[in-house]
């Protein structure tokens, strides 16, 4: 099955109604507004591609009230779908005026619907690995193979060592238009800070990367997702032809614990407020990293409403339990 990949190549900017001291722009990022699971079953079976360039038009809520395609794809059905999703998931923080009013304006960009060739990278016979759970953007920064030649153990950090921590990181890696780390932000802990901050150091000293492409084909800078798996030296066992294996991970949820985040959210639609608690290792970030941060404070979303139908605030609670027992004995 061949991967997929969408593109989203910034190259548009938000456009001001008359008036407008301080610039409209997108709330939330605009990477996520396309997902990788929204390319057109018959566009994918059929292998069509194409780039499609359209102009949103934003009312004073942030909201979008308009889509025009401005340069289509050759494809209806990937038009169609662009207008639909933006429409759907953009959100803006509304401008300015010279009084403090809010104004809005129009917003032109392009997205690039592309089913990239190839699968994994040889890399991953090492520590690092790219991420599938994310798509990178705007085209994916290749990995050089000089990852293969990382030796994890000469770089384990030596408090991890000591308490014999391991652990994957999930990094989220701006590489610019050379192809140097130039960014590194944990999305995702190993639930080791040591191992964490070491992750990304290695990545900013070691990391090497064929840049990623803009929709005209120019290097630039590019955002992907990665990992990066540590494992205690002396640990590894031996896999087909003398490869150097990890060990086999422990269960991810080996303890039991709870979480509960609650979050705020007025009636214009933005979050005022988010709180994350936790008991155990379950849900730890030990960064600091909590999924308010990914909720996204002072984000503004489609506001809830009452019955009737006028925006209301409300206040979202979400709970998780994690519980080990004895499995039950096998049935007769």
């Amino acid at each position: 099955m061949l991967t997929m990949m969408l593109l989203l190549a910034m190259q548009g900017a938000p456009a001001q109604e008359g008036g407008a001291e301080t610039g409209l722009a997108p709330a939330t990022n605009p990477g996520s507004w396309v997902t990788s699971d929204d390319y057109p079953a018959s566009a994918m079976r059929e292998e069509r591609e194409g780039t499609t360039g359209f102009k949103l038009t934003i009312g004073t809520d942030g909201l979008p009230t308009g889509c025009e395609i401005t340069a289509p794809s050759g494809h209806a059905d990937l038009d169609a779908e662009t207008c639909r999703l933006i429409m759907e998931r953009a959100r803006f923080t509304p401008g300015r005026g010279a009084r403090g009013e809010a104004a809005g304006g129009t917003y032109s960009n392009r997205i690039r619907w592309q089913i990239p060739e190839g699968g994994g990278h040889a890399v991953e016979v090492a520590g690092f690995g790219l991420d599938p759970a994310l798509e990178s953007w705007p085209r994916g920064a290749i990995p050089d193979d000089a990852f293969t030649r990382i030796d994890p153990a000469a770089h384990y950090p030596p408090a991890a060592l000591a308490a014999r921590e391991q652990g994957t990181v999930h990094m989220e890696l701006t590489v610019d238009s050379a192809g140097r780390v130039s960014g590194c932000k944990v999305n995702e802990s190993s639930l080791s800070a040591a191992l964490d901050d070491a992750a990304c150091a290695l990545m900013r000293s070691e990391g090497k990367f064929s840049p990623a492409l803009d929709s005209d084909g120019k290097p630039t800078r590019g955002v992907l997702a990665a990992k990066f798996r540590w494992s205690l030296p002396g640990e590894a066992r031996e896999g087909g032809d003398g490869v150097s294996m990890a060990p086999d991970p422990g269960f991810p949820m080996g303890e039991p614990g709870s979480a509960t985040m609650t979050i705020l959210v007025g009636a214009d639609g933005r979050v005022q407020d988010c709180r994350y608690s936790n008991t155990g290792k379950f849900g730890a970030a030990p960064n600091g990293l909590t999924p308010c941060d990914m909720i996204g404070r002072q984000t503004r979303y489609s506001p809830f409403t009452g019955a009737d139908g006028k925006p209301v605030a409300k206040r979202v609670i979400m709970r998780s339990d994690l519980t080990i027992e004895d499995a039950p004995a096998a049935a007769e």
